[in-house]
């Protein structure tokens, strides 16, 4: 009788999980080791990923400022500017007759020549913000790309060349931003 017990209350263990063999720990502790492991490798990756969101936190703030900065700036080149009076517009063969600029395109120029891009970009801005329907918007757009792309900031140039591309899609400018 005691054997029949015995028996019952093992196979009923058996049955439960309560006994368990040395094969069944050891793949229990593997697959704690790998759980383990994987928990250590997704840590370094939240790690990682954490590292980069300051970072680029870090640069958004940075373009806030430089923007900011921009912004200043422009405003003190539009208090700035000198409008001279009207030019006459040429007459002859092949010259259209432009409205007067004021040389704010001129001023450009002269920047972008002179090597100086950020001052450049904003003259140009100035004269898009003053004159939008005028002939050489386009250039503007155009120059202001690639004074970026000149001090090595190609991601702000796409912004110019988009820009150009959309407003001005049929225009020689167009195609030079397009390659």
């Amino acid at each position: 009788m005691r054997i029949s017990i015995y028996s019952m209350l093992a196979i009923s263990c058996l049955l439960a999980g309560c006994i368990t063999g040395p094969g069944s720990i050891q793949e229990l502790n593997e697959r704690q080791e790998s759980l383990e492991n994987k928990v250590a490798v997704m840590s370094s990756d939240l790690n990682d990923v954490q590292r980069r969101l300051e970072i680029q936190e870090t640069r958004i703030r940075n373009l806030e400022q430089n923007y900011s900065d921009m912004y200043m700036k422009m405003g003190d080149l539009q208090k700035k500017q000198v409008v001279s009076p009207p030019a006459k517009p040429e007459t002859g063969e092949g010259v259209k007759n432009a409205p007067p600029t004021g040389g704010l395109y001129e001023r450009a120029e002269a920047l972008y020549n002179e090597g100086q891009y950020l001052n450049a970009i904003l003259a140009y801005q100035v004269f898009i913000d003053t004159y939008p329907n005028d002939g050489k918007v386009a250039d503007a757009y155009l120059k202001q790309g690639l004074a970026l792309v000149k001090i090595g900031r190609t991601d702000g140039a796409k912004f110019f060349f988009k820009t150009l591309i959309d407003r001005f899609p049929e225009s020689a400018e167009a195609a030079i931003a397009k390659q």
